[in-house]
């Protein structure tokens, strides 16, 4: 995918706007998170990324994809991510996805999504992902390490109502795929270190389950 879509000036939305003018060592960290996310599986593949906010992550998802799709169920952060990349390579919908399917795509990804999804509806959120996977599909979920939630600060915390462990992280994610690769982050470092240790969580999933 070109880079000429990232020619024109980028303004941040509203979510991003606070960040960089709060806490702005915070966009290093997410950026690093969807570097590792795109170098795991999204070359030469569809992208549908669940919860993409702005769109912050998608020029990086989409540099090596066939395609890029994006959802979110915040209006004004889907109006920003249409209008820093409008480009026809770059597709962003306004929508609650849980339980919706937007076609079969080779690689899924959701960061900083599944800690704000109520108990609930946990199961719901995790059938979206499987279900808009092609056969041969992979996905990428994240989320922050419930261990590291009482060293976080309270703009961080907002709306974290499911927190995961990695080790109940990798259970879940084992219910939907045959392979769970779990990996580890502290700021922008990526490891397979000590779990309890790591501030946020990564698993790349494939091979999928027959449904039960």
């Amino acid at each position: 995918m070109s880079h000429s879509a990232l020619k024109k000036p980028v303004h941040f939305g509203e979510h991003w706007s606070f960040n960089i003018r709060n806490d702005p060592k915070r966009l290093a960290f997410v950026l690093a998170r969807y570097k590792f996310a795109a170098d795991l599986g999204t070359s030469n593949r569809s992208i549908l990324e669940l919860g993409c906010s702005e769109g912050i992550g998608a020029p990086l998802l989409a540099e090596k994809a066939l395609s890029y799709t994006g959802v979110d169920i915040d209006p004004e952060a889907i109006v920003a991510a249409d209008q820093n990349l409008s480009q026809k390579s770059f597709r962003f919908i306004c929508d609650d996805f849980m339980g919706k399917s937007y076609g079969f795509f080779e690689c899924v990804v959701s960061l900083d999504v599944v800690e704000h999804i109520l108990p609930e509806y946990e199961n719901l959120y995790f059938d979206t992902v499987f279900k808009n996977l092609s056969e041969d599909g992979i996905a990428v979920i994240g989320t922050p390490n419930i261990t590291a939630s009482p060293y976080a600060s309270k703009a961080s915390e907002l709306g974290h109502v499911n927190l995961y462990s990695q080790e109940r992280l990798v259970g879940k994610l084992r219910e939907y795929f045959y392979h769970v690769f779990p990996f580890g982050m502290n700021d922008e470092m990526v490891h397979t270190g000590y779990a309890p240790m790591c501030h946020y969580l990564m698993c790349l999933c494939c091979h999928k389950r027959e449904p039960t």
